[in-house]
């Protein structure tokens, strides 16, 4: 069921970061798509039951989303790299607009809750990259 609410919230945040930043690819998860740079990468990499549910998490999951934007030095600036990183950060802070990504009729699930945990920033091999750790709180569709 953890792989599920992790594809759940791949699928939903990636589809809308590609939405709104429309000049950066957006990839999902891990996969074996051929990527080129400038690229955004939304992965759900660990989710766990809620712990303060106890015995019985009733479908609630911390889920630990990692969105890594990279960059080349040789065609971007550090300036429009960060400028980047800032329309991940406007976007995920959003947690009204994430909510709204799921259809609640009982078959979907919900997102309670989505805050940021750390922003690292880094440069390797010419490349700009940052890795931004969030904490989605959601449940899984009752149907499953």
């Amino acid at each position: 069921m953890s792989s599920l609410i992790r594809s759940i919230l791949e699928d939903k945040f990636s589809a809308y970061l590609a939405a709104n930043i429309t000049d950066t690819p957006v990839h999902k998860g891990v996969t074996d798509d051929v990527r080129s740079l400038p690229l955004i990468i939304v992965s759900a990499s660990n989710s766990k039951p809620d712990k303060d549910l106890g015995a019985n998490p009733l479908g609630n999951y911390q889920v630990k989303m990692e969105i890594y934007v990279y960059s080349s030095a040789d065609d971007d600036t550090l300036e429009t790299h960060r400028t980047r990183v800032s329309k991940v950060h406007g976007l995920m802070s959003d947690v009204a607009a994430l909510q709204n990504l799921w259809n609640y009729n009982g078959s979907e699930g919900k997102l309670y809750a989505c805050w940021i945990e750390a922003d690292e920033e880094g440069m390797k091999s010419r490349n700009y990259g940052n890795m931004i750790t969030y904490t989605a709180v959601a449940v899984i569709p009752p149907a499953v």
